[in-house]
């Protein structure tokens, strides 16, 4: 078997991954991740709710330097998650030619829908190609991978306009993006994989239907 392919062009002090996504993957999360972080620390996203972070987690990032911003966006999972509406809006995709493409529109709310479809056809991809890394990287049930894998491109789109598709990941959460920073300003990858670790530990924590969407199972009963 042959070795597998490094990295494209790393940066220094990250650490090359190959367990949860391949190259390309990972290379085009890392782009939606900084795209992300760019629109969410605009001054027209205090109010969004795609963005909805803190306020302390909101001015910490607008002082982060860009290198190190794009540091922080290598992380081997998405800084942003994806609620999918179920059913997907099956009129809106048959007159899809008719809605504005995202490309059109000028300014951060052009900027926010071109990402809102990039995130939705890197998440078919995604299915698609590492279907077991889906949950921990773009925070993708079950249910709603089965949901992208029927979806044809018409109907990738229209999920592309509903307006609760993106939503933050770690809003309340300032020690972790703290943590994140600082390992990407130290170039260190162990640090790196710790803060990559506190956060993959975290997710769903901010999820204020995480309990009720996935209920605990029956308990066992003790042995005699």
């Amino acid at each position: 078997m042959a070795p597998p392919t490094p990295d494209p062009s790393p940066a220094p002090g990250v650490p090359a991954r190959h367990g949860l996504l391949p190259p390309a993957l990972r290379r085009d999360l890392a782009d939606l991740n900084g795209q992300y972080l760019g629109l969410a620390l605009a001054a027209e996203a205090a109010a969004d709710p795609r963005f909805g972070w803190e306020d302390s987690i909101r001015r910490q990032l607008r002082a982060v330097d860009a290198a190190t911003l794009a540091t922080m966006s290598a992380v081997p999972f998405a800084l942003f998650r994806l609620c999918l509406p179920c059913p997907p809006d099956r009129e809106a995709a048959a007159g899809i030619a008719d809605q504005q493409w995202a490309g059109s529109g000028t300014g951060w709310r052009g900027r926010c829908a071109s990402f809102a479809h990039q995130a939705v056809f890197f998440a078919r991809q995604l299915v698609d190609a590492a279907p077991l890394s889906a949950n921990v990287v773009l925070d993708l049930a079950p249910e709603a991978r089965a949901l992208l894998g029927g979806l044809c491109p018409s109907q990738l789109a229209a999920v592309a306009l509903h307006p609760g598709l993106v939503r933050p990941r770690w809003p309340a959460h300032q020690r972790f993006w703290e943590m994140l920073e600082e390992a990407a300003r130290s170039r260190s990858a162990v640090s790196l994989q710790w803060a990559h670790c506190a956060g993959v530990c975290l997710l769903g924590a901010d999820d204020p239907g995480a309990a009720a969407t996935h209920p605990a199972g029956p308990r066992r009963r003790p042995r005699r």
